[in-house]
Order: structure tokens, then sequence, then C-alpha cells
């Protein structure tokens, strides 16, 4: 399979995936926009230097054994991810390489996980580590790029529209793009959002896809129209 055919792969599973795993009927049933009561949004403040060590001693050696996807997907990026910059360690950019690589194909899976996974964080949550470099890597690329920003965010995915006035949060790992017409045909065009954001950190330097312009906004984001 071609890189192009690929990238199609995973632009379709990058919107689609988390909610349609889910379970529901997108047809008929308008997913709910919400303040995603269930996410783990866990922003490691005080503690980064402790979880550190746990993370390479404890939860990536586990989670590399006990799931063999992540394994593969991690494996592959440490021959491939970016030469770090910033302020980025090699862990952050093969983390970055993870979630917006097309195969192995990760992303999907860990951000529903994400979304869901407040109950089971500490026990049966599978992605510490990867959770743990990815809010790092925003956290630090974010000490260079101290400017809000407007993005977009493009789906085939229908969202329950009244949310005027109301607090939201996506309660993932935000994928969107500074180009406002990037993605019509690939991404989706049933729901747009345009969205103001301090905290989303450009990923680009590091993506898979750097022709995407892609923002990656952290979880706890919140908000309103």
């Amino acid at each position: 399979m071609g890189k192009t055919s690929k990238k199609k792969i995973f632009l379709w599973w990058l919107t689609l995936g988390l909610y349609f795993e889910q379970g529901r009927n997108r047809e008929t049933q308008p997913f709910p926009l919400d303040m995603a009561p269930t996410s783990i949004d866990d922003q490691y403040a005080g503690c980064s230097n402790n979880m550190h060590n746990e993370v390479n001693t404890v939860y990536l050696p586990r989670e590399k054994m006990n799931n063999s996807e992540f394994n593969n997907a991690w494996n592959e990026a440490s021959k491939k991810a970016k030469p770090s910059r910033d302020e980025l360690k090699k862990k952050h950019s093969m983390a970055i390489y993870v979630c917006t690589n097309a195969e192995p194909e990760i992303y999907p899976h860990f951000n529903r996980q994400v979304r869901d996974g407040r109950c089971n964080y500490g026990t049966t949550f599978q992605y510490h580590s990867l959770h743990f470099y990815l809010t790092e890597a925003i956290q630090k690329l974010k000490l260079n790029q101290r400017a809000c920003r407007t993005t977009y965010r493009r789906t085939n995915v229908h969202f329950v529209k009244d949310v005027v006035n109301l607090m939201i949060r996506f309660g993932t790992f935000t994928s969107s793009t500074l180009n406002q017409t990037k993605g019509r045909d690939s991404f989706g065009k049933t729901s747009c959002f345009e969205i103001s954001t301090c905290f989303g950190a450009e990923i680009s330097s590091y993506s898979v896809f750097p022709g995407e312009s892609e923002v990656l906004i952290n979880l706890p984001m919140r908000y309103s129209q």
C-alpha cells in the first residue's frame, strides 16, 4: 500500500474512529458535545519528574510487552521519528510520530481509551507512556509557540448543535489544522469546527505528514460558543 493510500485511511480514522467504534449509529444519532466527564486529563503538574521515571521503568516496558501493535509502532518511531528540536527529547518526537502514523495505527484506539478511560486510569489503561510523552510534547512546544491560534477541524460526523453558550471539551488529543480549506475532501464536510486555542501546539515538524499544518490540542482545553 502506497503512502497516499495509508494517509487517506489515517485521515478517515482520525475523524471517525473514536466515535464509530463506540457502537453508535452515526447516520441517525448525533454525537454529544459536552464536558467529556469520563476522559483522562492528567497534566502531570508537580509530578512530571516522578512520572518520567515511572513511565520509563514501569509503564513503557509493560505496555510494549502487552500490546504488540503499540510495540511495533514505538519501535518504528524509534527509527523514523524526526530529530528533536525546540525543548523536545527523542521520546516526545517519537510520541508524535506514533500518533500521526497510519501504520501501525495507534491513534484511534488510544484516543478512545483517553476519552472513556478515567475510571481505568492507573489500572487497565493501556497507554500511560504515550499519554505522558504526548502531553509533555505539547507543553514543551508551547514554550516557543506562545501566540494563540485559530484552527479548523473537519469531520463527517454529526454532532448535537444545541451548544450555544455551553462549555464543552473534546475529551481527546484533538487534531486540527491551521489551513481553513485543508481536508475538505479527505476529512469531511458534515461538521466543521473553528477553534480559537492558546494551548494547541503545531506539530508539523514532527508529524509523519508535515504538510497538514497540524495543531494538536491538549485535553483540558475548554470551549464555548
